[in-house]
């Protein structure tokens, strides 16, 4: 199934499911693993909302094992209904929800830290024509934030030859009120000169980004991948938020499966 998922935010959710894959690995036959693995350097947005920039040494993962479990950057998954020309899935999935902490900008300090969620739930799958469609829902699973969001994206690969693999997105991230309180508000106790009592609700983020891979003397590649995400509503109205861009990248090497 030809898939892709926006890597929103960094790594935390690929040990829920990762490890069985990981387990499977040795006694499959090598036909039954299918994309990339390597390692590089990933560079995001000091934190969502904030203007400085980070870059770390990061695992670079976007593979499946037998079309049924998955591990696509940020996001890990299995199929666990498809139908017969495997055009459309239905399983579970999981993805992280990344935090701050007072020191990533200059409107977060005096803050309690934000921690890192992770948040799954059922997720469905439709390849058509044009795109792969992708639709979740998600609860909060580490009682971080305790909300929910609705995530949704559209694939399409425009080039797959045997040295090019590339592709573009775009989609959405709507956070329920729970959520956005969470990660944008600022309660009473945090309440600073410039950074008033905010108490937001629902807000729709959409992301836009490419990503691919060049493809060296089997089975070497270069993976690389940009995506811009644009904060929504009562996230980007914050006190704490600098831009409403946020931003990633990543460059790495590594080989095809």
């Amino acid at each position: 199934m030809n898939r892709h998922i926006p890597p929103v935010a960094l790594l935390g959710a690929l040990f829920l499911l990762g490890g069985s894959a990981a387990q499977a690995q040795s006694a499959a036959p090598a036909r039954d693993w299918t994309g990339y693995a390597g390692a590089g350097v990933l560079g995001y947005s000091s934190y969502v909302g904030g203007k400085g920039s980070k870059a770390i040494p990061a695992p670079l993962l976007s593979f499946e094992y037998k079309e049924t479990y998955y591990v696509d950057l940020l996001r890990v998954g299995a199929r666990l209904w498809s139908s017969d020309d495997k055009k459309m899935a239905f399983g579970l999935a999981a993805e992280p929800r990344f935090g701050f902490k007072s020191g990533d900008g200059v409107r977060l300090a005096g803050m309690a830290e934000r921690k890192m969620s992770v948040e799954a739930g059922p997720s469905f799958e439709w390849d058509t024509s044009l795109a792969s469609l992708n639709l979740a829902y998600f609860g909060d699973v580490t009682g971080t934030s305790k909300g929910a969001s609705l995530r949704g994206s559209a694939y399409r690969q425009f080039v797959n030859t045997s040295q090019w693999d590339f592709g573009a997105y775009t989609g959405f991230d709507r956070a329920n009120a729970k959520v956005v309180n969470y990660y944008f508000g600022v309660p009473a106790a945090e309440v600073a000169p410039g950074r008033g009592l905010y108490q937001p609700g629902t807000a729709t983020n959409w992301m836009l980004g490419v990503s691919g891979a060049y493809k060296f003397n089997k089975p070497y590649v270069l993976m690389f991948g940009l995506q811009n995400t644009w904060l929504g509503g009562a996230a980007a109205n914050s006190p704490i938020v600098e831009t409403r861009n946020a931003r990633l990248g990543y460059v790495g090497l590594g080989w095809a499966l």
